[in-house]
């Protein structure tokens, strides 16, 4: 596999480009209406009513770009994306447009949220005519998507286009799946992880080299590293509903029902479960006990980051993109180049922050995760021509060399088969901090669960919200487990019955 010069001298100066502010990129979805998507043009057929879809080729135009007269104009809207993905992509566009000359794609940042992306795309989808040809959003927008039918299904393209579906990684596939189709042309895709502090470990008598597994061996870590006096709140915590969803996933907690939405839309929220009050209890005790750092949700605060900057805290579950920016605020590249050997305990005298990764710690094993992150959906709004080249221009991306960049340059984790074992990408791992940082979250999405992807939910933005309103009232309202969980479950199911109609 090659990769060009420029590539490579990208990658050896990725971690010092990076900066706190392109986490704050890592977006909040905005509320979204609670009744039901309008009706447009588009072409889709939103759900089926047996939970299956069958593919058709002809649905995708392929054969349209040949007869297009001269070059096709393919624009594509993105938000939630900073450097260095978002270099990483403008770069993407330019290479593929330098590359042909049939087809012609401009990169429009529509900001450095995602809601912004959804607020501009909810604006603009009862007028097909003002949509774009590709839209990059959250991965959560993907129910939503299907059920106003505006998505040309990827999976169409794929299978006339000769491209094979499987070649992609189970997990992202199927999280991206909706009636058994994939809809999504290419996917970014991250998970959370943990990040900690190996000095402080050490310092507290925990082993450098083996990060807690589970909540309960946070909970053990963090009374060790306050009672040893080398961190105020051990264990730094946004309180984000991704991280509650994700861990009540790992135990096979549906969200909501119909097989968390998958087989059939939801009308019903499950979250209210023994599971969640014990992750809400396990929260709120270490809360309680000062060994929680919690942190709202908050659109451009990095003060979760900030807390192992300070020294704080010591751990910290967040997205795998966050492993760049962690490794330049915490560590830099490492010194001599080579990341393939642990670091030795006795390298960690004299520094105050030598950052570590692991699997996300779960409610039983760790690593138990689904897919998530960003999605590049084509609108079937478009011209035939232009839905052509919008899967022309995502078809490049899927090209081994492309794949591995948005791995090593852009922070995302491989979901190409090929190039996951693939020497590039072991090279990351090995000789780089933030490869080697971003090796958990490889290895977790490999052996992740399909059948666990995660809840398919139309009204996504206004059900986040609910649970997360939940969560904070525990956190930060001193409000009890069990009737701040019952009343959002409460919520959430009304907010299901306005959106079904």
């Amino acid at each position: 596999m090659s990769t060009t010069p420029a590539h490579l001298h990208a990658r050896a100066h990725r971690g010092l480009r990076r900066s706190l502010v392109g986490l704050t990129a890592v977006g909040l979805l905005g509320l979204a209406a609670c009744g039901s998507p309008p009706a447009t043009t588009g072409s889709g057929q939103g759900r089926t009513s047996d939970g299956t879809a069958k593919i058709d080729p002809k649905d995708c135009p392929v054969a349209a770009l040949d007869k297009a007269k001269g070059p096709v104009k393919v624009n594509l809207w993105f938000s939630g994306l900073v450097d260095p993905a978002l270099g990483v992509l403008q770069d993407m566009a330019k290479r593929y447009n330098a590359s042909q000359d049939k087809v012609v794609v401009t990169t429009n940042n529509q900001g450095n949220a995602y809601a912004e992306g959804l607020s501009k795309y909810q604006g603009a989808s009862s007028t097909p005519s003002q949509l774009p040809q590709i839209m990059y959003l959250e991965d959560t927008m993907l129910g939503e998507l299907v059920d106003k039918g505006q998505v040309l299904p990827a999976e169409a393209c794929m299978v006339a286009d000769d491209f094979d579906p499987t070649s992609i990684t189970p997990a992202a596939r199927a999280a991206y799946s909706v009636d058994d189709v994939l809809y999504p042309g290419y996917m970014n895709v991250s998970t959370p992880i943990l990040y900690y502090n190996k000095v402080h470990f050490q310092k507290a008598g925990l082993d450098p080299e083996n990060p807690p597994k589970t909540i309960e061996e946070i909970e053990a870590a963090a009374k060790q590293l306050k009672d040893a006096g080398v961190s105020k709140k051990p264990f730094s915590f946004k309180a984000d509903q991704w991280f509650v969803s994700t861990w009540l996933s790992g135990v096979g907690q549906d969200m909501v029902n119909n097989d968390n939405g998958r087989s059939k839309p939801a009308s019903k929220a499950t979250f209210d479960s023994a599971p969640a009050k014990e992750l809400f209890g396990d929260l709120k005790r270490m809360n309680d006990e000062g060994l929680l750092n919690a942190f709202p949700v908050t659109d451009g605060s990095i003060d979760h980051y900030l807390a192992l900057i300070n020294e704080d805290s010591s751990m910290l579950v967040e997205t795998s993109t966050a492993s760049g920016t962690i490794a330049a605020a915490l560590g830099g590249e490492l010194a001599n180049g080579t990341g393939g050997v642990k670091i030795d305990t006795s390298a960690l005298d004299g520094k105050k922050i030598v950052p570590g990764s692991g699997e996300y710690p779960g409610l039983q094993s760790a690593g138990q995760i689904y897919a998530s992150g960003g999605a590049f959906f084509m609108m079937n709004t478009s011209k035939p021509e232009q839905q052509a080249a919008s899967w022309d221009f995502l078809k490049f991306m899927w090209d081994p060399e492309n794949a591995t960049i948005w791995h090593t340059e852009g922070g995302y984790l491989p979901v190409l088969k090929d190039i996951v074992d693939s020497p590039e990408v072991a090279t990351f791992q090995d000789t780089e901090l933030d490869g080697k940082l971003l090796t958990p979250a490889v290895e977790q999405l490999a052996t992740a669960d399909p059948d666990r992807s995660g809840p398919l939910i139309g009204p996504y933005a206004s059900f986040q919200d609910i649970l997360q309103g939940a969560l904070e009232k525990v956190l930060f309202n001193g409000a009890e487990v069990d009737p701040s969980l019952a009343s959002a479950q409460t919520e959430a199911t009304a907010l299901f019955k306005d959106y079904n109609g």
